[in-house]
């Protein structure tokens, strides 16, 4: 009896160990970058993974992302608080000096590599999404509301300075999206909305699930097909959706909110920022 308990204990241990050894699917990132990852001083990023799949990952000073950072470069600001890390190579103020992760001799490890897989994210997930956008614009007045808006093609939508644009729910696709300061965009239920261009919301605007209605309801796809970036915040925004804009720019301003998964080319939490993972990825299929 005993020994059958032990080999319990035991088989447990090791099924814990490789399941802390596994990288991330695609579904359990927060924030992932093609090229580069930078999370600024400050933020934090709990619960969910941080990555880039051909990159660098760089934590600012103080930065927290307490779960998995995948990466084939990871840089480690002083005061950044790391989990598991995958990569090659892992360096920065926040290891000492001269010190490069791994054990220690008599003294606690420090955080090193575990062995990266690649590729990190199968790059067949990671397409950006066609869009065929209306020619109509619509419009909302500085500190207006609108009726909800029915699914369908749109020009531009541009909401104004404390103002509220409202979508019923399904699939849209607009050519941008513009925020003023305070200004909401909110889905009602379930949507799915594409963009041609980009998307800009100003400082405390907030786009994404009403209240009551969770961030994995809401995905925004960007094609990115403009120069600057595909999808930018101003400080203190509130986003609940997940941004998948694979081949453009995601700057998330500081102090801001972010609830969802945020996939970008680049992406960037700015100063004193807050993200949580809620993905509308689906789960990987069962083997």
């Amino acid at each position: 009896m005993i020994r059958a308990v032990l080999l319990a204990a035991l088989l447990i241990g090791v099924r814990g160990a490789a399941v802390a050894q596994t990288q991330p699917a695609l579904r359990a990132y927060a924030v992932l970058g093609v090229n580069e990852v930078r999370v600024g001083l400050g933020a934090r990023v709990q619960p969910g993974a941080v990555g880039a799949t051909a990159g660098t990952v760089r934590l600012g000073t103080a930065a927290q992302v307490p779960g998995t950072v995948v990466g084939g470069s990871v840089r480690v600001a002083r005061r950044a608080r790391v989990g598991r890390l995958f990569c090659q190579i892992v360096s920065g103020a926040g290891f000492g000096p001269g010190v490069v992760g791994g054990p220690t001799v008599g003294g606690s490890p420090i955080p090193g590599c575990l062995q990266l897989t690649v590729p990190v994210v199968d790059p067949a997930l990671l397409v950006p999404v066609p869009v065929t956008p209306g020619v109509t614009d619509m419009v909302v007045g500085p500190r207006r509301s609108s009726a909800p808006l029915p699914q369908g093609a749109y020009g531009a939508l541009r909401v104004g300075r404390g103002s509220l644009l409202q979508l019923d729910g399904g699939a849209y696709q607009v050519r941008s999206i513009r925020l003023a300061p305070t200004a909401r965009l909110v889905c009602t239920d379930d949507c799915r909305i594409a963009v041609a261009e980009n998307v800009r919301l100003g400082p405390k605007a907030q786009i994404g699930a009403v209240r009551g209605l969770m961030p994995e309801a809401v995905r925004i796809d960007i094609a990115a097909g403009t120069t600057g970036a595909a999808f930018r915040t101003g400080p203190r925004a509130v986003v609940a959706g997940t941004i998948f804009a694979p081949t453009g720019t995601v700057l998330l301003g500081q102090n801001g909110d972010y609830q969802g998964a945020f996939v970008g080319s680049t992406v960037v939490v700015r100063a004193h920022s807050q993200v949580h993972e809620h993905s509308a990825f689906p789960p990987p299929p069962r083997s």
